[in-house]
């Protein structure tokens, strides 16, 4: 009878464990993720990574709105790893300082002659 009891509960519990590893896969990690490598300017210094992650997440929560919580689950890993690598190049990069390619060069000032050539 126990053994009965256990074959119907067990596929039952088994469906709950999407939402929630969803829940703390893509509604923790992966947002806190993304956020750790916004603060660090990700946009700018690890562009490739950061955006990455922002799509997984997004693509996370798609999968999520139509109760398809296994590739919810997936996408959210991967935005973690992606928001991860991202604040770690923005970090490298910002410890390293601005290079010469990231410096923009300075500018000539602009200097407005008046037409005709005379002069008041």
């Amino acid at each position: 009878m126990k053994c009965l009891l256990w074959v119907a509960v067990v596929p039952l519990l088994a469906g709950c464990i999407g939402p929630i590893d969803y829940l703390n896969t893509v509604a923790r990690k992966a947002r806190r993720a993304v956020a750790e490598a916004e603060a660090v300017n990700a946009q700018k210094l690890s562009p490739y990574e950061y955006w990455s992650a922002v799509t997984y997440l997004q693509m996370a929560r798609e999968k999520a709105a139509h109760a398809d919580f296994e590739d919810a689950n997936k996408y959210g890993g991967r935005a973690v790893k992606m928001g991860e690598l991202a604040k770690r190049q923005a970090s490298e990069k910002a410890a390293e300082g601005p290079t010469a390619a990231e410096t923009p060069p300075e500018e000539a000032p602009v200097v407005i002659e008046p037409k005709g050539g005379s002069q008041p």
